[in-house]
């Protein structure tokens, strides 16, 4: 019992020995690796810093300037759609004014229509009549359809129908 202990205390021995042969080796090597990765990173000299600080400095510039021209395209954009969107606003406030005409027109004629006696035989009728002559309640899309039938293509001519303005009013 005795002779295994020897020979695990023998071979302790030898393993300590040799791994105090062996780690300063490594440790020494581990710490000149480190000294040149460390002395990679440093700069040498004075003027690889400046170098250094330099490159830096030029790429915060140049991504400035990105930046700055990045922002310019998107205030050009930005002033295409506003002068865009005021286009349109102009084309919609003229298709509410022509609307606002139209919708006159079409009270104008109903107003002149509705004195028309509706004894008369409907053959005899001019075609416009048709928005009080139907004999059911109008609606402005069944006026429009009908004021359009009896007019031709285009607008209204000013003097056969009175056209209600904004500045005008009823009497």
């Amino acid at each position: 019992m005795i002779e295994p202990m020897m020979y695990f205390g023998l071979g302790f021995l030898a393993a300590s020995l040799l791994a105090l042969v062996i780690v300063p080796l490594v440790h020494s090597r581990s710490a000149r690796l480190t000294i040149r990765r460390l002395e990679a990173s440093m700069p040498l000299s004075i003027e690889e810093a400046r170098a250094e600080r330099e490159h830096l400095r030029a790429e915060f510039a140049m991504s400035t300037r990105r930046l700055e021209i990045r922002m310019g395209e998107l205030k050009a954009r930005m002033a295409d759609l506003l002068a865009e969107l005021g286009k349109k606003t102009i084309a919609i406030n003229r298709l509410k004014l022509e609307l606002v005409e139209k919708t006159a027109t079409i009270f104008a004629l109903n107003a002149r229509y509705s004195k028309i006696d509706l004894s008369v035989p409907r053959a005899s009728l001019p075609a416009s009549p048709r928005i009080v002559a139907s004999g059911r309640p109008w609606t402005i899309a069944s006026a429009l359809k009908s004021a359009r039938a009896g007019f031709p293509r285009g607008r209204p001519r000013s003097d056969s129908a009175p056209a209600l303005t904004r500045g005008s009013s009823r009497g």
